[in-house]
């Protein structure tokens, strides 16, 4: 069976600063100042989220983060493109063949005041009319770092960079756990799952879904991602067969027997478990969903949102208040070709993510559901021929009526060659790290401020925890 359950919450009990058992959950959210950044001696998850639970406000407080990774590294320079005449002209001379006409791109109904004239791609004509309406929101140039870096550090401080930059198996690695100095098996939502967990019930198996296979992103001590498909969840196959009694009852005398070896016992117990909770699965997406007609486009990215939309109408049923979601859409690594394998490409994006948020409305959850992409990294602004290369700072789409929409957070670069960013063949310097990107979607998810750093250990060189703000300010935290 395709499945990972919980395990038992052990707790990481690894040695940090000194912590007290202060507030964590300062009324669900960031808002409030952090007086120390300083973390105990002792960090428990599941201690830590038993005084979530407690500090919670009643009734469907019900939240849920949706990670659509672009696997192989999204050109997002051709998503989210200059449209100013001057910017423009900088953008076709250093893209050369693979730059997209100017009256071609999607302008957006107006340009926040200071921001440079920007326009989408035009087969994104409703990620722009979601951005028009105030419910997606664009975060610039946002990339792994170990700290802020310059040029000059970039090329005299190279112990200073994120592990394996520019490697798709590292890059990958490093937007999923947002610990870009050391390998890990920890992921950041799997972090943040262990911080939340006792908001959900006891059934809390499907706090965190996957429908696009095993992850490290949804991974951490105690916690592992349920794994599902684009159809839910399978279970053993022919279990579930009307003419297959005979073998159903073969394997079920096989379950009841009692074995002495270890093993033995541990993998008729993981069975078990297996059976028990696909039929909980099962039941309660047909308890929630029933017949639905919903239609999400998009080919398979637009099957795994399905998917995503029919567990979140079981929350009810599977007792959660707290999820995860993680999809894939692969194919972005594009060295041979770029403008008409990208344009398939986002045209699927569009459509899944434009059907995806008109389900939710339909539903009244835009407000408790935040869709997000990642991707490896930007790739390089310079043509290879046909296509680009590996880079590293590349733009992300957040999604979502919690969303601070119609406007471009961070900073978007200049783009001609050689500018203050480029480190070689328009790869750019990220202006803003991952850690901010996340550290805004955890706050709105319920992790107090005091929380961030175990999280994302690493926010704190870029983001001070004392300051009022947000870190870049584009959710909603009310």
């Amino acid at each position: 069976m395709q499945f990972y359950a919980k395990e038992m919450m052990k707790g990481d009990h690894k040695s940090q600063d000194a912590i007290g058992r202060r507030k964590f959950m300062g009324e669900a959210s960031c808002a409030a100042v952090a007086g120390s950044a300083a973390l105990g001696s002792l960090v428990n998850l599941s201690l830590l989220g038993k005084l979530a639970a407690e500090e919670a406000p009643a009734g469907d407080d019900y939240r849920a983060l949706v990670c659509v990774f672009l696997a192989g590294g999204n050109d997002s320079f051709n998503m989210l493109v200059p449209r100013g005449a001057d910017r423009y002209l900088e953008y076709t001379d250093v893209r050369r063949n693979l730059a997209l006409p100017r009256n071609a791109l999607l302008p957006f109904s107006q340009t926040a005041q200071g921001q440079k004239e920007l326009g989408l791609h035009p087969e994104l004509r409703r990620v722009r009319d979601t951005y028009d309406n105030g419910d997606l929101a664009f975060v610039a140039n946002v990339g792994t770092l170990q700290q802020p870096v310059t040029k000059e550090s970039y090329e005299l401080s190279p112990a200073l960079l994120p592990d394996g930059l520019f490697s798709h198996s590292d890059q990958q690695r490093q937007w999923h756990t947002s610990l870009p100095d050391r390998s890990s098996t920890s992921g950041w939502l799997g972090r943040l799952s262990g911080l939340v967990q006792d908001l959900n019930g006891p059934q809390n198996f499907a706090s965190a879904i996957s429908v696009s296979g095993v992850n490290v992103i949804q991974s951490a001590a105690g916690t592992l991602p349920y794994v599902i498909g684009p159809n839910g969840s399978r279970g053993l196959t022919d279990w579930n067969r009307a003419n297959w009694s005979h073998g159903r009852q073969a394997v079920t005398n096989q379950l009841d027997l009692e074995y002495e070896n270890l093993l033995q016992k541990a993998f008729i117990k993981r069975k078990k478990d297996a059976i028990e909770l696909n039929e909980v699965f099962r039941t309660a997406l047909d308890t929630a969903s029933g017949y639905d007609d919903t239609v999400i486009g998009g080919g398979q990215l637009g099957e795994q949102l399905k998917m995503v939309f029919q567990v979140i109408k079981a929350r009810g049923e599977l007792e959660v208040r707290r999820q995860t979601f993680f999809v894939m859409l692969g194919g972005w690594d594009l060295h041979s070709e770029l403008l008409d394998p990208h344009e398939a490409l986002l045209n699927q994006l569009d459509d899944a993510l434009g059907d995806f948020n008109a389900a939710l409305k339909g539903d009244g959850l835009s407000d408790q559901v935040t869709t997000f992409t990642a991707s490896d990294f930007g790739r390089s602004l310079t043509s290879n021929g046909q296509g680009s290369d590996h880079g590293w700072g590349g733009h992300q789409i957040v999604m979502g009526g919690a969303v601070n929409g119609g406007r471009i957070y961070g900073e978007y670069p200049d783009l001609y060659e050689d500018n203050p960013l480029d480190v070689g063949r328009g790869r750019l310097i990220p202006t803003t790290s991952v850690d901010e990107y996340f550290a805004e979607m955890a706050c709105w998810f319920g992790v107090s401020r005091q929380q961030l750093p175990l999280v994302l250990p690493n926010l704190n060189r870029f983001y001070d925890l004392t300051r009022p703000e947000q870190p870049l300010g584009f959710m909603n935290l009310g």
